[in-house]
């Protein structure tokens, strides 16, 4: 198998971080190459991926030869990244998702003109202070996205009959802190106005603070108690 397409991503590394990405790519049904010096590492995902290559990132001549250039995202996935980033800047590779260890990494990343930089550890510890601080973050970690200052995305079913067949503007959204973005019903897609009417099993995008989407999420979610 061979990479063909421009919009292909390779991934530079294949320790715990860049096992994860690689992992959920394959998952997503995208195109990968994989690039490490390590070949009992790279050679573990041979049969998974597109290709397979064992160089040294940092080595423009190896670059050159892999054709890093058509290569339309680059995750560099190791921490000891510098020097690649270099070599990746110089052969025109733009688009660019590194991995920093530190805020002082992060800085210098950013210095060079890198465009996404991605602290694993960090990160995981937002995740980790959002579910111990928050009652029900736990119980919708899966379907919200971190925003920051506070703020998540989230999408969830609409089960409940008491939010159902009523207008957004009826439903008072606003005085639950929250504002729903996009609506998903069967195979259409709908960006909400205050007539737009609500129906069961809608998947509906929702944005604000944790504690008012996470609290609105359990409304939405609980269908009406069973008649006496």
């Amino acid at each position: 198998m061979g990479i063909r397409h421009k919009n292909d991503i390779a991934v530079i590394g294949t320790g715990r971080f860049g096992r994860a990405v690689i992992e959920q790519l394959i998952l997503m049904n995208k195109s990968i190459l994989v690039i490490d010096k390590d070949e009992d590492s790279a050679r573990n995902f041979v049969d998974e991926v597109q290709r397979v290559v064992i160089a040294d990132a940092a080595e423009i001549k190896a670059l050159k030869g892999i054709g890093i250039e058509n290569i339309e995202t680059v995750v560099v996935a190791v921490p000891d990244n510098i020097e690649i980033v270099a070599a990746l800047q110089e052969q025109g590779v733009k688009n660019l998702i590194v991995r920093a260890i530190n805020e002082r990494h992060a800085r210098v990343l950013k210095q060079i003109g890198v465009n996404i930089i991605i602290r694993p550890e960090y990160e995981a510890g937002i995740r980790t202070a959002l579910i111990a601080g928050n009652k029900h973050f736990v119980d919708y970690s899966e379907n919200l996205k971190e925003l920051g200052d506070n703020f998540v995305l989230g999408t969830t079913k609409v089960i409940s009959e008491e939010f159902s067949d009523k207008q957004i503007k009826d439903l008072n959204f606003n005085n639950f802190g929250v504002t729903i973005v996009l609506i998903k019903r069967g195979a259409i897609t709908i960006r909400p106005q205050g007539d737009t009417v609500l129906k069961k099993d809608d998947l509906v995008t929702i944005i604000g603070e944790i504690a008012d989407v996470t609290d609105i999420f359990k409304m939405l979610n609980e269908p009406l108690p069973p008649a006496p």
